[in-house]
């Protein structure tokens, strides 16, 4: 449930809650390619040849090109329409949205502090054409665990690392992930990517680059803006999974008879739609609140989203089961896809929000030395 948190957008009648006409292009745009290359995929998977072509014709979307700063050619998308965007791809299997979009958080955050010029690929299109992509690392409750979400087992490590009494980010790199990762548990496969939870070696972490950021950029505001990034990005895929969830729900209960009438005539389930469509455009504007607030925005603020959306998604997927008459009915139905990710999501969302609290605070973290005694 969402809670009472005093630090919130100020102003929030002031926003504009209508979608402008550039952006509303935008995301025509993507629902067209969505609509088209991976809708169907929720009833009928993938051949490998079909997929190559779902990935070449998303690099035609030049999300890279968005993503890049102007001074390098690009758009220098903001948050709000990158959201807008990641919420489209959800649309079709959540795995497979979360597949083409994964580099999206750590590039936003690698632009918000000049540092794009760390990476190993030269063109940033490369991260969304299939041909590599940047692992969504997010650091454990444990010193020198991380949760790994990757689409290449090589693909490079962007993640915060306490050395010296500084917190700071560091890159691994291809060619040192194998001195680096110290063991890794497979957690779920989700069509092409896998989630992992990995333990580190810190003296071989210590060893790998930081990140330099901007000017007057400090490193403590680099982890703060990718872990944030790391969380918006993954409420905009669990967002738009809602959102999805909802619309099939009202359909399925319109069309679907019980005792000689609809499913949503009845009172128990209409209070029920009622309520994952609550949840839906609750946590839908929750989100757009805090993007159009501006980033920074508060720690409070941002955690409380993380918090609310895990929770919320969650329970609309629940409801949906339940809606559906339970995993033997939900099985062959469009968004059976989105039931195995989901928890996955939430679950990497939760673990950002704990995060972002432990790496935003004064005290010191754990030693990892401390920890593999």
């Amino acid at each position: 449930m969402l809670s009472y948190c005093d630090t919130r957008p100020a102003n929030l009648a002031s926003f504009s809650w209508t979608l402008s006409e550039e952006q509303q292009q935008l995301c025509e745009a993507v629902h067209r390619f969505v609509r088209k290359r991976l809708s169907p995929l929720l009833t009928q998977p993938a051949t490998p040849s079909h997929w190559e072509e779902t990935v070449r014709l998303a690099g035609e979307l030049d999300l890279g090109t968005m993503i890049l700063p102007t001074h390098q050619g690009g758009l220098a998308i903001d948050h709000t329409d990158l959201y807008l965007v990641i919420q489209q791809f959800a649309a079709g299997p959540l795995e497979r949205a979360a597949e083409l979009t994964l580099s999206a958080p750590a590039l936003i955050a690698l632009r918000e502090h000049d540092a794009l010029d760390c990476l190993p690929a030269r063109q940033v299109q490369d991260y969304f054409n299939g041909s590599t992509s940047i692992s969504l690392a997010i650091p454990g409750n444990v010193a020198g665990k991380v949760w790994v979400l990757y689409r290449h087992r090589d693909a490079p490590l962007l993640l915060p690392h306490e050395r010296a009494d500084e917190r700071l980010l560091v890159l691994v790199a291809p060619p040192d992930l194998r001195r680096v990762i110290r063991q890794r548990s497979r957690i779920a496969t989700l069509q092409a990517l896998v989630l992992e939870q990995i333990t580190l070696d810190p003296d071989e972490l210590a060893s790998c680059p930081r990140i330099a950021c901007g000017p007057d950029r400090a490193n403590s505001d680099a982890i703060r803006t990718l872990l944030t990034e790391t969380g918006l990005y993954l409420c905009a895929l669990l967002v738009g999974a809602m959102q999805q969830s909802v619309a099939f729900a009202f359909d399925y209960a319109a069309s679907r008879q019980s005792f000689r009438k609809p499913l949503a005539t009845h009172q128990l389930v209409a209070a029920r739609l009622a309520d994952m469509l609550i949840s839906a455009r609750g946590a839908r504007l929750f989100l757009w609140a805090v993007a159009k607030s501006g980033l920074p925005a508060p720690d409070t603020l941002t955690r409380q989203l993380l918090r609310h959306v895990a929770a919320e998604a969650m329970d609309v997927s629940r409801e949906l089961v339940q809606l559906c008459g339970g995993h033997g009915y939900v099985e062959g139905l469009p968004p059976a896809g989105r039931f195995q990710t989901t928890p996955c999501l939430a679950l990497l969302l939760s673990q950002t929000e704990t995060a972002l609290a432990q790496y935003t605070s004064s005290s010191p973290l754990p030693s990892p030395r401390k920890a593999h005694s």
